[in-house]
């Protein structure tokens, strides 16, 4: 009884949270005699969160470095060099360009949607700024309110939405309709049916492209030698063997990373078990739920975490990419507080001034991922 009044008394005395920063800092780096020789298994544990907090110090441990000077190095990574805002007057655009016409009653959900679609596009404008005539296509578009949003800004460009849900799909043309768009059309499909179709485009778009989604889309936008421009959410996925989780274009669920980078940064150490379980448990980790209503503090201990957790798992992304001859960087939807996924990945192909007007073999050849 003494022992548990002691650890409850310590467990009472809960830090502070960080302070919100734009470049993510590391906790303090826990001691070698800390981290468990045996990380899959619950023995030594008392808890299962000893467990993932052994797991998330390890991972961290070996590759904050690597995350960190990606972040660092790259000013547009950071919440306040993002793309400019777009400083878009709601209440004076079609209404059908609105995320939350007639669905979000509560004003701080309206105004968070709001921004995240701005943010996104704003990142998409500045990817394709250089192209006279940009084939965009949004996957997982939902209702679309991204590809919507660009088609009616860039009526130049010619927008595609992918969406697999008839409900969605329907919406998303009456959208369409309503706005009265010449240069955007809705694709009732997955991407693996988009794919077959041959079309050419030069970006991809996703906003909260779910899971191994985000996979699929990064993985035909590098088989195409297109460019991308994606916010992932629901991380746990791509290391959950539960459900079904396949998305296409031969994703599967991983315990590993995708990078060499990665890989060889969390491979196995003398005594501190092995770099998959660490990697699969920052997937996890990444997820970050809010409270009622939607809202949360961008400064909070948890958010941190799982901003880090984020942040790792899509540098993953990234130096797969680059592998691949890709370059890119990482991006974060603004205001920060406007979603707990706010993480943008940005990739850039080998021969970008060459995509727009390009051959369309190339296109179709792509550097294919094997």
């Amino acid at each position: 009884l003494k022992h548990d009044q002691t650890d409850l008394a310590a467990r009472s005395r809960t830090p502070a949270p960080p302070a919100l920063m734009d470049v993510l800092a590391p906790p303090p780096p826990p001691a070698e005699a800390s981290i468990p020789g045996h990380i899959p298994g619950r023995v030594g544990f008392r808890r299962r969160s000893e467990q993932r907090q052994a797991a998330l110090d390890q991972a961290w441990r070996r590759c904050s470095g690597l995350v960190l000077a990606e972040i660092q190095g790259d000013p547009s990574a950071s919440s306040s060099t993002a793309p400019a805002p777009l400083g878009l007057a709601w209440a004076e655009l079609p209404a059908g360009l609105d995320p939350a016409e007639g669905e979000l009653e509560d004003e701080g959900r309206a105004s968070r949607k709001r921004d995240q679609v701005a943010s996104l596009v704003a990142h998409a404008l500045a990817m394709v700024a250089d192209l006279p005539n940009p084939r965009i296509v949004e996957f997982g578009a939902g209702s679309g309110h991204v590809g919507v949003l660009l088609a009616h800004l860039r009526p130049e460009a010619s927008v595609a939405l992918v969406e697999t849900k008839e409900y969605s799909t329907a919406v998303a043309k009456q959208r369409v309709e309503s706005v009265g768009l010449k240069n955007c059309h809705v694709f009732h499909g997955t991407v693996d049916g988009y794919a077959e179709t041959g079309e050419a485009w030069d970006l991809a778009v996703g906003l909260h492209t779910c899971g191994l989604l985000t996979d699929a889309v990064l993985n035909l936008a590098v088989r195409r030698g297109a460019a991308a421009c994606v916010v992932p959410c629901c991380y746990g996925q791509v290391a959950a063997f539960k459900e079904d989780h396949n998305r296409g274009q031969g994703t599967a669920a991983r315990v590993q990373p995708l990078s060499r980078a990665l890989a060889e940064t969390l491979a196995p150490e003398a005594g501190d078990g092995g770099h998959g379980d660490a990697y699969a448990w920052c997937a996890k980790a990444a997820d970050f739920t809010t409270g009622r209503g939607g809202g949360f503090d961008p400064a909070g201990a948890g958010f941190q975490t799982a901003l880090r957790c984020m942040r790792t798992v899509d540098a993953d992304r990234l130096w797969w990419a680059r592998e691949q001859g890709y370059s890119g960087s990482l991006g974060l939807l603004t205001p920060l507080g406007c979603s707990p996924k706010c993480c943008v990945v940005r990739l850039v192909p080998p021969k970008a001034a060459s995509v727009q007007g390009g051959d369309p073999e190339r296109r179709e050849a792509g550097p294919a991922q094997e």
